[in-house]
């Protein structure tokens, strides 16, 4: 579709959204700060965080410099609204609320299997939902709305299931119930999309324009920035890299495709390849014969060689991957996160680093690699920030008629 052209409503609601956006990145903050850092005349800036202040989204305080002087400064106000952030996985779900700040109230969680269905999850969505509600004690009609982070893209507009290994949920109008379940505005997206835009609302990708956000959870995915805006692509299915092949003639996937990332990252892939690693060794000479590992955490937690070169192996091949996303989208900042990360460790990290460092050109600077600031809450968080955002964040589709 064509671009139309836009009208100055728009061009206020936009300016006001970027005013809002840079108090939040950088508060406690000046209006002449503020005007500079948006190229808004002084005047404009002052009309702005008057109506903000008015409304109670910001707050003004007071402080005293060096010699007396005194500078009137603005800030988010933590109170003026909250979100709810709902994290779904095939076998658990984590609930939170957070405040306008994107800090977390209350959170909530749950072992329950996706495979149960729709009508199964739903009402324990709910119940967790208003858990955290009634937890954090804030006043309902100041709750903007749900986000809720999911395996695979949702479709753009309705919310609906698309990922094939989501037994059951294919085509289920999941945005459509929540509301009703909820009476609340609800925001589907990608997990991945949602981590990312939690860390650009309250973490360490506050002022990065340009950076991607690595989620590795039950599966792996990308959510990108570029340019200040959230990138989904045409279908929305933009970060998919979990179904990029890294090994041609490794296992299959459940996508079709043979040696997949995800099919090494995932903890079902790291359970995997360790539990073929102890089996091939069994039978040496002159080698200890590793343990066969149960579960996931049996390995990561493990200070075996045999098991520590597994966790190194998947951190290796996602850092190819990850260079490939550099080369191409140039961002100044990758952030790894998900609760997955966490359980993997250091080992797992360096060996990204390392292989991020090996196949990346030597003209090119290396991106700044952090962790996410949300840790094991990545997915609730950047499932609020999906409501806090699509608010208040300044888009470029502010400016559009469509």
């Amino acid at each position: 579709m064509a671009q139309t052209g836009t009208n100055l409503f728009r061009v206020k609601e936009y300016n006001e959204a970027r005013v809002l956006d840079i108090i939040r990145i950088r508060g406690p903050v000046s209006r002449r700060e503020i005007a500079e850092a948006s190229g808004l005349k002084f005047q404009t800036v002052s009309n702005i965080t008057n109506r903000l202040r008015e409304a109670g989204v910001v707050v003004e305080e007071s402080r005293v410099f060096r010699g007396g002087r005194r500078s009137l400064r603005l800030r988010l106000n933590e109170e003026a609204a909250y979100a709810v952030g709902i994290q779904l996985n095939r076998s658990a779900l984590a609930v939170a609320i957070t405040d306008f700040c994107g800090r977390v109230l209350a959170r909530s969680s749950a072992e329950v299997a996706a495979s149960e269905g729709p009508s199964a999850v739903v009402p324990v969505i709910r119940e967790h939902a208003e858990r955290v509600i009634e937890a954090a004690g804030v006043l309902r009609d100041k709750i903007l709305g749900a986000g809720i982070g999911v395996p695979g893209p949702p479709t753009p507009r309705t919310g609906r299931m698309l990922d094939p290994n989501f037994l059951g949920w294919r085509e289920y109008p999941l945005q459509e119930e929540l509301e009703r379940e909820l009476g609340l505005p609800v925001c589907v997206d990608n997990d991945a999309t949602a981590a990312a835009l939690g860390e650009r609302w309250s973490g360490v990708a506050a002022d990065a324009a340009n950076f991607v956000y690595v989620y590795l959870g039950s599966g792996v995915g990308a959510g990108i920035f570029a340019n200040h805006q959230v990138y989904r692509g045409s279908s929305g299915n933009s970060g998919e890299i979990g179904h990029i092949p890294v090994e041609p003639h490794g296992p299959p996937c459940y996508c079709g495709n043979r040696g997949c990332l995800e099919v090494y990252v995932s903890p079902q892939g790291v359970l995997r390849e360790a539990r073929v690693a102890a089996l091939q060794t069994s039978h040496l000479p002159r080698v200890a014969r590793a343990s066969f590992p149960d579960r996931f955490e049996d390995v990561v937690a493990s200070e075996e060689p045999l098991f520590r070169s597994v966790v190194e192996a998947a951190g290796e091949r996602l850092g190819r991957i990850i260079s490939g996303m550099v080369g191409v989208l140039d961002p100044e900042l990758i952030v790894l996160g998900g609760p997955t990360v966490e359980m993997l460790g250091d080992l797992f990290r360096e060996s990204i680093l390392a292989a991020l460092r090996a196949s990346s050109l030597p003209s090119r600077p290396l991106p700044k690699v952090e962790l996410s600031a949300a840790g094991a809450d990545a997915g609730p968080v950047g499932a609020a920030a999906l409501v806090l955002h699509d608010t208040y964040a300044p888009s470029m589709q502010t400016l559009s008629l469509a």
